[in-house]
């Protein structure tokens, strides 16, 4: 057998070339430390011991040359020297670190949060699914890697404040993206603690302790005579009828976009003019209803009517064909005609909402609580006690009546003074009407209002 020089050097190391077999060479000063030459030509490092633990001969790669340099490789050769003289087996060593490795992956907040997104892809729509992964990402960065059972709430707090301090609007102040973020990390915690990786959710207490998100008002026209404009220009849409219907109806109805997107045929009573639903931002928004009634008036009515012919064979009302998931509109479709038609930063689609607020109260004098529960959101009576979906429907319906008359009003020129009503008078008298018919019963009251004398 060939003898071959220690290798000392990068230089001997490269020196070594492939024969018919494989071969060792030892490493100066490093005992047990050797290159194995291949037939192949390929070079790895070996270092050969006794265990500890068995009374045995073991070897253990320590990786390819180059990728393991000769000074690499003489550290590990140190490090595992120092094992030995702590009576540990190296490679038993190295694979209880692999398996803490694979250990500590599997339980990472990292795994739990893409597993319990792969869930959310079965269910949710593509936007809200881009929205989402862009925070799981956003928190992954910071915390992807610890283990999900070992991260508290002081370490959320760090991270959320962190993302707040990085997410300021324009004006300097922060936006929801913390809150967003808090949001989704519970989520993830509560999918871990179900399957009993971890037994608390530190992201829960941390959202009362980021500051107010704030984004500004989202722009919306309040004064009828830019309002009449607004209404002439949505009917010179041409195209798609789902657009300029979708429209004509959130200037009637002034419901959030996303429900009139989503709303069902079953869900409305056309002979009785009525709309129920279960708006999306009342589950779980302690501001708004979880139920509720929408009047409809005659001019919604008959745009409907319109929409039944076109998607009556179809469980929504504005269905689409082009639409990938859902099969509705986009959400994006009434703000980009809005766009298109000159209205950008100056009105949007949610932007109704608030021109009938301003309008109503304003203009046509009805009061807040008829507003407030045609807006959706949730109202109480000066003793405190809330008010049901059905309660004042009349009143509402005569509102929403006259908010379309009024609106036909504007886009056609004609004078509005009409439609400005003391409707506060109105409901204050039916209240004192239903609170005497409580009192002294209803014949009593008939023959009161028919001038008979009470006995």
């Amino acid at each position: 057998m060939e003898e071959r020089k220690p290798i000392s050097s990068d230089r001997s190391t490269s020196s070594h070339k492939a024969a018919d077999k494989e071969y060792l060479v030892t490493v100066k000063n490093h005992p047990m430390l050797y290159l194995m030459v291949r037939p192949n030509g390929t070079k790895s490092w070996i270092y050969r011991y006794k265990s500890p633990t068995q009374s045995k001969n073991k070897r253990i790669s320590l990786g390819v040359y180059p990728n393991v340099s000769l000074a690499r490789a003489c550290e590990i050769w140190r490090e595992y020297e120092e094992l030995l003289n702590r009576n540990i087996d190296p490679k038993d060593h190295r694979e209880e670190i692999k398996k803490s490795v694979v250990s500590k992956t599997k339980n990472s907040f990292n795994h739990f949060a893409w597993e319990y997104f792969e869930g959310l892809e079965q269910t949710q729509k593509s936007n809200t699914l881009i929205r989402k992964k862009g925070r799981l990402e956003l928190i992954c960065s910071y915390i992807g890697d610890e283990p999900i059972s070992e991260i508290s709430s002081p370490r959320m707090l760090e991270v959320l404040l962190d993302i707040q301090a990085n997410s300021l609007n324009k004006a300097g102040k922060p936006t929801d993206k913390a809150e967003r973020c808090a949001g989704i990390a519970s989520d993830v915690f509560v999918y871990a603690g179900a399957r009993g990786f971890c037994s608390s959710n530190p992201a829960a207490l941390i959202k009362s302790q980021l500051a107010k998100s704030s984004y500004g008002h989202r722009p919306a026209i309040t004064k009828p005579k830019e309002l009449a404009k607004l209404l002439r220009d949505i009917e010179t849409i041409e195209g798609d009828p789902n657009t300029i219907n979708s429209l004509r109806l959130l200037a009637l109805l002034f419901v959030r976009n996303g429900d009139l997107r989503r709303m069902r045929w079953t869900d409305l009573d056309l002979k009785a003019g009525r709309w129920q639903l279960k708006p999306l931002k009342g589950q779980g928004k302690v501001n708004m209803v979880k139920d509720m009634v929408v009047p409809l008036p005659d001019q919604a009515i008959a745009i409907l009517r319109e929409q039944h012919k076109a998607n009556g064979h179809t469980e929504y009302v504005f269905f689409s064909q082009t639409a990938k998931k859902h099969q509705i509109i986009s959400d994006a479709t009434a703000n980009k005609r809005l766009k298109d038609l000159g209205y950008q930063d100056i009105h949007c689609a949610h932007g109704f909402r608030a021109t009938a607020k301003t309008i109503l109260q304003e203009q046509l004098k009805y009061p807040l609580v008829l507003v407030e529960m045609a807006l959706g959101h949730t109202t109480k009576d000066p003793n405190g006690a809330a008010y049901g979906r059905f309660e004042y429907i009349d009143d509402r319906a005569e509102m929403m009546q006259k908010w379309a008359d009024y609106l036909d009003a504007l886009r056609e020129g004609r004078d509005t003074a009409e439609f400005r009503a003391d409707a506060e008078t109105t409901i204050n008298t039916n209240a004192q009407l239903h609170a005497l018919i409580d009192q002294l019963g209803e014949d009593k009251v008939i023959k009161l209002l028919s001038g008979k004398v009470l006995d």
